[in-house]
């Protein structure tokens, strides 16, 4: 979050702090219905285990009945409180939900509370993790408090892993103690989109680094539903993000190496989803085409290198990094909407259109299969490839081979 982290040590957010992101495994999601047929190959009378889904989640799912909104959505993981009718309705659902250990780490830190809590929820079939504290690095909570509530809950026994969200991706180096760790930074309405993408990039940095899993956590709510609580000042144009920029924010968060994508939120307070369908709308397209293309998005980058290419448009954008995102990602088993093979996945960072020209003379005049558009993307005779419109997401494949 970036201002967000305020608002966090109140008692009616901590519950929904606990939302995201931890447990990749451990939740199912309801996932659209397949393409009739398998992929090209495959043989009817044999039936591969199905793939784990990729974790998606979403903060703010307070009620029962909100459950299912967000189950139907495509999401697989929720925030949520220990009530037995909300954990038992998510386990039926398949839903994993991440939940506060009763006590969050700090100078007030419960540590008997904490392990009454977790001797008695660890075990729960719904359970996906423990949340230790929201954004200490803004709160001023020292990493050694941190690290006496990561103790505490596993020295109670608990086998599901812990969590934690900072506001800044670099402060991961130093609050390296979770199980699954986080960044929430929510740029749209008070300063350029492409620092989101500074800081995941710094995340998943630190993450690898201790080998622990990363969760990016997006803007998906407006700055302006907030004010009253943290104002922002002058210049500042709350909106939320668009369509565009959801799709951006999150294929561009995976190639940067996320594990898992969590929103925020559905219901906390001051926004209500509900309440506004064009940006639910906005949010639920991304995450079912996360889920039809889900192959391509879960399938981690190769070492192999996009083509020699040049960013005739912008060398660098607001952050001073690399406008277009690029990467190349190997398919093994497709599902009814993608095939097996080798993909290429740009994400345009920017608000600005983006000219790339290839300069491997291999690609000239090669003809791609566009996955989104279901058309094909030319590269010309001068190695030109079609704008990136602003923050477009390009996937292309199954690429021929060269």
């Amino acid at each position: 979050m970036t201002i967000f982290k305020r608002l966090m040590p109140r008692p009616r957010w901590a519950c929904w702090v606990s939302l995201t992101a931890v447990v990749v495994g451990l939740c199912a999601c309801q996932r659209l219905p397949q393409a009739k047929g398998g992929p090209s190959g495959s043989s009817a009378s044999v039936k591969s285990p199905p793939a784990r889904p990729f974790t998606v989640g979403i903060y703010g799912v307070p009620g029962v009945a909100d459950l299912e909104a967000v189950h139907q959505a495509g999401f697989s993981l929720v925030m949520g409180g220990l009530d037995p009718a909300y954990m038992d309705a998510a386990a039926r659902l398949g839903l994993g939900v991440i939940a506060s250990p009763g006590s969050s780490a700090g100078s007030a830190f419960d540590e008997a509370l904490v392990r009454r809590t977790v001797r008695r929820w660890d075990r729960h079939p719904a359970l996906a993790g423990w949340y230790l504290i929201d954004e200490p690095d803004l709160n001023e909570v020292p990493a050694e408090q941190v690290e006496r509530a990561r103790n505490t809950v596993k020295s109670a026994g608990a086998q599901k892993p812990t969590a934690l969200v900072v506001a800044r991706g670099w402060n991961l180096a130093k609050f390296h103690t979770a199980d699954v760790l986080m960044v929430d930074f929510y740029p749209v309405g008070w300063i350029p989109v492409p620092a989101f993408f500074q800081h995941m990039r710094h995340g998943a940095t630190a993450a690898r680094v201790g080998g622990k899993q990363f969760y990016a956590v997006i803007q998906s709510m407006d700055w302006g539903a907030y004010q009253s609580v943290e104002p922002f000042p002058p210049p500042f144009s709350p909106r939320p993000p668009t369509e565009a920029e959801l799709r951006s924010m999150t294929w561009g968060a995976r190639l940067l190496g996320a594990d898992g994508v969590v929103y925020y939120p559905y219901r906390d307070g001051s926004w209500e989803m509900p309440r506004h369908p064009e940006t639910w709308k906005a949010l639920t397209n991304v995450v079912q085409e996360v889920r039809r293309w889900e192959p391509i998005f879960a399938a981690p980058a190769t070492s192999k290198r996009p083509p020699r290419s040049e960013m005739m448009t912008d060398r660098r954008n607001e952050a001073l990094e690399p406008p277009v995102l690029w990467s190349v990602s190997a398919v093994e088993r497709g599902n009814g909407f993608v095939k097996p093979g080798e993909y290429w996945v740009l994400v345009n960072t920017t608000e600005r259109l983006q000219q790339i020209r290839v300069t491997d003379a291999a690609w000239w005049t090669v003809r791609l299969p566009d996955v989104r558009t279901g058309e094909d993307t030319a590269v010309d005779d001068d190695g030109w490839m079609p704008a990136l419109e602003p923050f477009e997401v390009r996937i292309l494949g199954p690429i021929p081979r060269r």
